[in-house]
């Protein structure tokens, strides 16, 4: 039976991955390596190009506006903190379980992602996704009793799980991968910077209520699910079955369930040790994203005395910088060609600045110092993305960065309910301490990943 090219079939899903050329510092696929030259040349291994055809370009950029969604979704629970615990008249630790609830939503994603794709194809994906945030938003914007709104959010968590594990798993192999990762994060940033501005100026400005801002939110998800599911719709999952059984493991009617076990990608997957050190990473450093997204406006509030309109602001200086951070290091990390090491010096910047930040308690400096904060986090994730698809065979890229981005991405739900247990108990002041904290775990993760790399490359 021949086997199908992407240029041949615009439905073929998720990853059409090479056998990576290393640099120096850069990663390595775990796939055997008979003839690196002569299988990059091989046409059916080629890259997938974002503009290989028409079809492939208005995927790609169904999937920019669904990351501002998804952005949006993460960036809109810390602006609403001050106000839900008004409303409910909640305390820190009660509040901070809209930080945990998407934790168990990306749980859950990690565990159906790997199936969803095979049975459905990214058409099932697209539609689980953003139906999970359609009806999350319509019911959050009628103000339900507190414990059924962190359940919505749960509901969210789901689905940002699945479409943040399925996006990034497609476009992280692609030709160019550090560009087009940079961008993809860069409209979550959009979502991100624009969530928490929007919704503080219509609660201060317009008098609306926090529940009101679901409406939006509502409107977005429906523009959400129209385009990604127009655009996915012949990304079938007999598609995705036909190329999953081509690398070797579809499933064998012969086979023992322990044997079968032992084939389902997911369990392979975590037989790599890079897959365990990226989730760490990426779980680390999502709790310092959602932590400092989540936190500041009301640090800046209650511990600085900061009006919340100019609050507002700087959280929206931060989204800001890590927007514009995913987009231009994203560039510059290409030309860079010195790999993994551009995490450690994006990472000692970060560090740097959050300390300024920690210190100097003048407005100006703490917004420009959140900012630049902002901007040097914005490339680690999508570059941790890539350094575990550069390790992993092909057959196991879909299971293996569905666990990495679900079960990572549940750092940002774990570290910022912490945070706010930590802040009930010893004030709000406790930010500052907490991320420096996590700065200094997720530096310490990569180079772990960094050492693991050069000695399986000598």
């Amino acid at each position: 039976m021949s086997r199908t090219t992407p240029s041949d079939d615009p439905t073929t899903p998720l990853l059409q991955s090479a056998v990576a050329k290393p640099v120096a510092g850069a990663y390595q696929t775990l796939e055997p390596q008979r003839d690196v030259d002569s299988e990059l040349n091989r046409p059916e291994l080629a890259l997938a190009r974002w503009n290989g055809s028409a079809i492939q370009t208005w995927r790609v950029l169904a999937t920019f506006f669904c990351f501002i969604v998804v952005g949006a979704n993460d960036g809109t629970y810390g602006a609403l903190v001050p106000y839900l615990c008004d409303y409910y008249e909640l305390d820190y630790a009660a509040v901070s379980v809209v930080f945990l609830s998407p934790c168990v939503g990306y749980v859950a994603a990690a565990l159906v992602s790997n199936w969803t794709h095979e049975r459905f194809g990214q058409r099932g994906v697209a539609l689980l996704g953003s139906t999970c945030h359609i009806v999350a938003y319509v019911a959050c914007s009628q103000h339900p009793p507190y414990p059924v709104l962190v359940s919505l959010f749960v509901l969210a968590g789901l689905g940002n799980g699945v479409l943040d594990a399925a996006w990034n798993a497609w476009i992280g192999v692609m030709a160019q991968s550090s560009r087009l990762m940079g961008i993809l994060h860069g409209f979550y940033g959009v979502g991100a910077a624009l969530a928490p501005l929007t919704a503080t100026s219509l609660i201060t400005s317009r008098g609306w209520h926090w529940y009101q801002y679901y409406y939006l939110m509502a409107g977005g998800a429906i523009i959400e699910v129209v385009t990604l599911t127009l655009a996915f719709w012949s990304a079938r999952g007999s598609s995705a079955k036909v190329e999953h059984q081509s690398n070797g493991n579809g499933a064998d009617t012969k086979l023992s369930w322990r044997e079968r076990l032992r084939g389902n990608p997911t369990i392979q997957s975590l037989e790599s040790a890079a897959t365990w050190i990226i989730c760490l990473f990426i779980f680390i450093y999502a709790g310092i994203e959602i932590t400092l997204g989540g936190w500041v406006f009301t640090y800046l509030v209650r511990q600085r005395g900061i009006p919340p309109f100019a609050a507002g602001m700087a959280n929206f200086a931060y989204w800001a910088g890590l927007t514009l951070g995913r987009v231009l290091l994203g560039f510059l990390t290409t030309y860079l060609q010195i790999g993994q090491y551009t995490v450690i010096v994006y990472l000692a910047a970060c560090l740097a600045f959050h300390i300024v930040f920690w210190l100097v308690e003048e407005i100006k400096v703490s917004v420009a110092a959140v900012a630049l904060l902002g901007f040097f986090l914005g490339p680690l994730f999508p570059e941790a993305v890539i350094a575990l698809a550069h390790r992993l065979p092909k057959h196991l890229h879909i299971a293996g960065i569905g666990i990495a981005v679900a079960l990572g991405s549940a750092g940002g739900c774990v570290f910022p309910f912490i945070t706010g247990a930590l802040a009930k108990v010893a004030g709000i002041q406790i930010l500052q301490p907490v991320v420096l904290g996590m700065l200094v775990l997720c530096l310490s993760s990569w180079i772990v990943f960094v050492s693991m790399s050069m000695r399986e490359s000598f």
